[in-house]
């Protein structure tokens, strides 16, 4: 069952699954069947493990237990039937390329929310790049307080994030997060992707993620960032509300996406332009994202604390701000909501 938020930081470590040796042991079981491609011998797997008999079986029932279906034939050995594609930290550990992103993950079955948990990972000390993944969110949240649909099938992940940067740079990085996104997903699944400033990544006029940057400040520099990141990405059916807004990367393509392989391509794509935002300053990720279709030279509405503005999305600036051409000028928008204007008396 998913935790009161309430109790978050003081459960966090429950459930958890890290690196432990288990982990280790049961990856090599994994991999040891993925590479058979059919029936492998308990023998075999203990002489070249070096365990025991009984550990073999140990780890098959552990495996079972995450959603592995494996079969178990006398004399013949074991078989992996299916992958369930559960971001498990030792699977996801199997096919990371990254030096930072994603080595350390903590993974949850169903919670409400994994921002205050990486919130709570933070305070204790996790290390920059640290994950927080679930297969389910009960209370998924988006920008300026609403609520995100979250159920099994999506990607639903918050990534800690401890740069060396001012407090300004935290829209970069949000910016950051939609290019690495989008470029995982056309690398991935060959789909032409949008991109809504600053934090929604669209096929079509339909949203497939979001992304909501969090803060915690000094006046002069970030202590760190808790980047939550949701995808849709087999996800079958939306509910009403959402049905005409959203969709998903399997109703796209008419099949099934690796929610694993996803994961590892936008953590790669996020340390190679974090990387770049850290060394260079925010220029080639600004860049980047300019490059990418979805709100520059598109009409928009834009809704801040200072009022209602709209005109043309012109361009953003060094800090990541989209600037707007309006009947009264240009509009700098460093946060607020920003629509796409479609037609008249309608936006999306």
């Amino acid at each position: 069952m998913p935790r009161h938020a309430g109790d978050a930081c003081q459960t966090i470590f429950v459930g958890e699954r890290d690196y432990l040796e288990q982990d280790e042991l049961k990856a090599a079981m994994l991999r040891k069947l993925m590479a058979a491609g059919g029936f492998i011998s308990g023998e075999e797997v203990s002489r070249e493990m070096g365990v025991s008999r009984t550990a073999v079986w140990k780890y098959v029932r552990a495996l079972r237990n995450d959603g592995c279906r494996i079969d178990a034939i006398p004399n013949r050995g074991y078989c992996l039937v299916e992958d369930p594609d559960l971001l498990l930290p030792f699977a996801l550990k199997e096919k990371l390329k990254t030096k930072i992103m994603g080595r350390q993950v903590h993974h949850f079955d169903a919670v409400e929310s994994t921002q205050p948990l990486a919130y709570g990972l933070a305070q204790k000390g996790a290390p920059d790049g640290a994950l927080v993944v679930a297969e389910e969110q009960g209370l998924g949240r988006g920008r300026l307080g609403r609520s995100f649909f979250s159920p099994r099938g999506g990607l639903w992940f918050s990534l800690i994030l401890k740069p060396d940067l001012p407090p300004q740079g935290a829209l970069a990085i949000t910016l950051l997060a939609g290019v690495a996104v989008a470029e995982a997903v056309q690398e991935l699944a060959k789909l032409p992707v949008r991109l809504k400033w600053p934090n929604d990544v669209l096929i079509g006029d339909r949203k497939t993620a979001g992304i909501l940057g969090e803060m915690i400040a000094e006046v002069d520099a970030l202590r760190f960032v808790i980047l939550g990141i949701g995808i849709n990405v087999n996800i079958a059916a939306f509910p009403n509300d959402l049905k005409d807004i959203a969709t998903s990367l399997s109703l796209e393509l008419g099949r099934r996406v690796s929610r694993g392989d996803l994961l590892c391509h936008v953590m790669e794509r996020f340390e190679h332009y974090y990387g770049l935002l850290l060394a260079r300053g925010p220029g080639p990720v600004l860049a980047a994202w300019r490059a990418l279709p979805g709100t520059l030279g598109c009409p928009v509405r834009a809704e801040t604390p200072e009022g209602v503005w709209e005109g043309t999305a012109m361009d953003i600036d060094e800090q990541g701000a989209l600037l707007i051409q309006t009947s009264d000028g240009i509009k700098h928008i460093m946060a607020g909501d920003v629509r796409l204007v479609r037609e008249v008396g309608r936006t999306k």
